[in-house]
């Protein structure tokens, strides 16, 4: 029904090898021009893999919530709403539940805040950062 894969930003991927030519002349200058190489490329793919870790999809079908491999069903949702920038810190900050589950990346600025009521479950509300906080406020409010 809806699914979204939320990526690093392409200035992230562009940064990350800009880091392991860094590191390479780094190592490369005092050590030579091989070690150069096998740094740079070591640091590179550790940017890239710690990138690629940070990927995570949410999936919602007519039964189920999936962030991150969270899984909360759709029975369980009383209520979603679709947070700007200001509202994402205010909720990350002041008026944070210490239980809530938090699914948070720093370079997406808008979120979900999905109340939850599941007696098996303490979690008050899941933090969902997303780029497309209205379109999933509005398939999880709808019922039925």
């Amino acid at each position: 029904m809806y699914s979204e894969k939320v990526y690093p930003p392409p200035i992230s991927w562009f940064l990350g090898a800009l880091f392991g030519l860094a590191i390479g002349l780094v190592f490369g200058a005092p050590f030579g021009f091989v070690a150069g190489i096998i740094s740079g490329a070591l640091a590179a793919g550790l940017v890239t893999i710690g990138l690629w870790r940070s990927i995570y999809e949410i999936r919602i079908d007519q039964q189920v919530l999936t962030a991150e491999g969270n899984r909360v069903s759709r029975e369980h949702i009383t209520s979603c709403t679709p947070l700007d920038r200001p509202a994402a810190r205010r909720t990350l900050g002041p008026e944070a539940d210490p239980a809530s589950l938090v699914i948070m990346r720093g370079w997406v600025h808008t979120a979900v805040k999905v109340e939850i009521s599941d007696p098996e479950n303490r979690t008050p509300y899941l933090f969902i950062s997303t780029r497309k906080a209205n379109e999933i406020a509005d398939l999880l409010n709808k019922k039925g």
